[in-house]
């Protein structure tokens, strides 16, 4: 069986395969938002997402060391590492001190923000066609600007829990849990980029929307640069 999923939060995409395994549907592969699975005893495995140090690959230490602990790799994807272990072994945590969640969840959290700024450059580029008058640009800045709304997300919310478990350790933190959000002109810039383009070409009101939707998006894109601090 086939399935298709957009996942930025690793907790909930490990919460979502559990919860297909307890239907008796085991997770053997994924390809780009593709998830394949087959037909096994409900609630057979349990199934658990690491963040590796290698791109698409695992250092022998860390397959000998799953192999040890009786944990199956099912595939390795970028950075990230589906694995699963038999549910009559016992509970399968990979991180069960305050310590290491936090520095698992500050590499998760590097990541992000260097894929928001990669995608700030890409969104920067849409622009510049867009402005050009290329309508090719209006599109692949909509859908660069959606992806990058998303990525910028799930580096706020894994700051959150970054603070959570720091504050659980007994550290004061300066930052507050959700001080660090998007600007809403950058949403609003989006939105209002979406709805221009439903405007037909001929319209004399499409480019001054598209306009304006281009300089909240940049004024935006300006806001939000607080995420990127630590």
């Amino acid at each position: 069986m086939l399935k298709f999923r957009l996942y930025f939060d690793k907790d909930k995409e490990t919460v979502w395969l559990n919860e297909m395994a307890a239907k008796g549907y085991a997770m053997t592969g994924f390809f780009a938002g593709f998830y394949q699975f087959e037909k096994c005893e409900p609630g057979k495995y349990t199934y658990q997402i690491d963040f590796g140090e290698k791109f698409f690959s695992v250092t022998e230490n860390y397959r000998e060391f799953m192999n040890e602990a009786g944990i199956e790799i099912v595939q390795s994807w970028g950075f990230w590492i589906f694995l699963r272990k038999l549910a009559t072994e016992g509970e399968f945590k990979l991180y069960t001190d305050v310590d290491s969640s936090i520095e698992h969840y500050t590499k998760i959290r590097n990541l992000f923000k260097i894929v928001s700024i990669l995608e700030i450059i890409c969104f920067m580029v849409e622009v510049a066609c867009a402005m050009s008058g290329a309508a090719v640009g209006y599109v692949g800045m909509l859908i660069v600007g959606i992806c990058m709304l998303a990525v910028m997300r799930a580096a706020i919310k894994t700051n959150d829990i970054i603070i959570e478990l720091k504050e659980r350790r007994g550290e004061i933190m300066e930052g507050k849990l959700g001080a660090k959000r998007l600007s809403p002109a950058l949403m609003a810039g989006i939105f209002i980029n979406v709805a221009a383009m439903a405007l037909a070409e001929t319209s004399a009101f499409r480019m001054p929307i598209q306009i304006a939707a281009i300089i909240l998006m940049l004024v935006g894109i300006y806001q939000s640069r607080n995420i990127f601090a630590k």
